[in-house]
């Protein structure tokens, strides 16, 4: 005789786990190094900016093959500022899918910079910003080894000629001055390991 108490049970408890679910299924994704149209869609439609970064070297996915491959999760690396420039390779952009649990970030971001270690051999590492205007504090960046480096300058804004928003380096004496962004957290993560964990001791 069927149980039927027990089958609703069952589906009850089924239908509250969908975090579970997901993760569970984290066995059929996988990470690679990829171009960035592969991953450019989640960022136009889910990262806060809205738009992909210039000066790219560098671009990883998480693609789902339970869902024909698509992408679920992006990163990508920049040449970023001069004073970086052939020393730190720029965090540009991150995003990952919340369906896949609360550590995945951390996993795709350990798997990005042991591609990058590779990539760029002569690069010492990698150097991101959190933005605390948008909520962000760091959080995900010292959860993968990344050393607190102290905070940015402030920013001034410009509206350009197309009404855009732009900062100082690209603005002409012709655009307008419309504020300044407060200064951002600065995060380095050092290929060295030695490097790393000493900085990481020191640091606050």
């Amino acid at each position: 005789m069927i149980n039927e108490t027990k089958i609703e049970e069952q589906k009850l408890n089924d239908a509250t786990k969908p975090a579970l679910h997901k993760a569970l299924v984290m066995g059929s994704c996988v990470f690679s190094e990829c171009k960035w149209e592969s991953i450019k869609h989640l960022f136009l439609a889910y990262h806060y900016l809205k738009t992909m970064p210039a000066g790219i070297l560098a671009c990883y996915g998480v693609f789902d093959e339970t869902q024909l491959g698509s992408a679920v999760g992006g990163a990508v690396f920049c040449n970023g500022r001069i004073q970086y420039d052939g020393k730190f390779l720029e965090f540009s952009r991150l995003w990952m899918s919340d369906e896949y649990g609360c550590n995945t970030e951390s996993w795709f971001m350990a798997k990005c910079m042991k591609a990058l270690r590779k990539k760029f051999p002569t690069y010492e590492g990698v150097v991101t910003w959190a933005d605390g205007g948008r909520g962000h504090n760091g959080t995900v960046y010292r959860a993968a080894n990344f050393v607190y480096d102290g905070d940015s300058r402030k920013v001034k804004k410009y509206v350009g000629k197309n009404k855009k928003v732009i900062y100082q380096r690209t603005a002409t004496v012709n655009d307008i001055c419309v504020g300044e962004d407060m200064p951002k957290k600065r995060f380095i993560y050092y290929f060295d390991a030695k490097k790393r964990e000493q900085l990481k001791r020191n640091c606050p």
